[in-house]
């Protein structure tokens, strides 16, 4: 829905704040539209104008382009959230992403690479420029630059990938790919469950002790952490689809699970309550710095207000694979200091 409402925006100029609220039929789903929707999609459509504004007359703008890649296999195709395409120089290959999971970069994206190699198949560029537009979470707008001459390293290391993948013997490599993938059999892939396995040495019931493992060992868990919790995710999930179907799973049983209360009609609470406690019922906080730029807008603030006026504190720290935002700390040794 978030990326029908910004196609909308971008290519009618629709109300996207007269759109919360509202419910809408979106592929089977009665969805609402919410102001946290619109706020992102308002992130994302100015990100994109921007763009468009950049590139001048003579640009061509098209919206959710379908993408085949007959020319390497006919098995090939997608869907661009934005192509921008400026005749004889550039590129530009936008993808909305709405989820609040893990941040994904642009740098050398492949789903992207893969988008604009089947725009510049068809197109007279030199260069292209991929964009992740992820609203939701920290630093989620990030680009990546390339030219054709990487393009076509791309395009040949594509088609021999691809002949791997469809030959009938093709090995089961699970990795990062199978994370929040369409694979419907990732809960009953013996590759994946042998991930799994592996990262705990023998099984789940007796774990490898961590002060032992090796500096190998390590690496392979921090890069496939998420992997295996999604998989352990969606064997949960279904299990529990198959237990309410009937089947009875030993040791395990289902419960009714819920929710914070909730009022049941707020308007009978002011009606009971407002009289005695007032305005200490109400709770009144300021916008968040972004809510606060989108009301307030570019013009009026300028472009350092963040420098001025707000702080983005350290919370500790994190690890995080080397090719990801942000400068690594120094860390200062015992023996450095002798």
């Amino acid at each position: 829905m978030a990326h029908t409402i910004a196609e909308e925006f971008l290519s009618t100029g629709a109300n996207l704040e007269a759109m919360i609220g509202t419910m809408r039929i979106q592929e089977g789903f009665d969805i609402e539209i919410t102001e946290e929707m619109v706020d992102a999609v308002n992130e994302y459509v100015m990100y994109v104008s921007e763009v468009i504004a950049d590139m001048g007359k003579g640009a061509s703008v098209r919206f959710e382009e379908k993408v085949e890649l007959t020319e390497v296999n006919s098995v090939l195709f997608g869907t661009a959230d934005c192509v921008i395409v400026k005749p004889f120089d550039v590129v530009h290959v936008f993808d909305l992403k709405y989820g609040q999971g893990k941040k994904v970069s642009a740098w050398k994206n492949k789903q992207l690479m893969y988008y604009v190699l089947g725009v510049m198949l068809k197109e007279d560029c030199s260069r292209f420029v991929i964009h992740i537009c992820q609203p939701r979470v920290e630093d989620g707008f990030t680009f990546y630059q390339g030219d054709i001459n990487e393009l076509n390293t791309f395009h040949a290391e594509l088609e021999d990938h691809v002949k791997a993948a469809l030959d009938p013997k093709a090995p089961l490599i699970p990795g990062d790919h199978c994370r929040g993938a369409f694979c419907p059999n990732r809960t009953m892939c013996p590759g994946l469950s042998g991930l799994a396995r592996s990262l705990t040495v023998k099984d789940f019931s007796s774990p490898a002790v961590v002060d032992t493992l090796s500096l190998e060992h390590i690496t392979k868990v921090l890069k496939y952490e998420d992997t295996v919790k999604d998989w352990m995710s969606k064997v949960k999930d279904h299990a529990k689809e198959m237990m309410l179907q009937g089947l009875e799973i030993p040791g395990y049983k289902i419960t009714q699970s819920q929710g914070n209360a909730k009022w049941l009609d707020e308007d009978v609470i002011k009606a009971e309550f407002d009289d005695e406690y007032g305005d200490k019922m109400y709770e009144k906080k300021l916008l968040s710095v972004a809510k606060f730029e989108k009301m307030a807008g570019k013009k009026r603030l300028g472009k350092d207000f963040r420098e001025g006026y707000t702080i983005r504190p350290n919370t500790g720290y994190k690890i995080v694979e080397e090719d990801a935002k942000g400068e690594p700390i120094k860390i200062i040794k015992a023996q450095d200091d002798f």
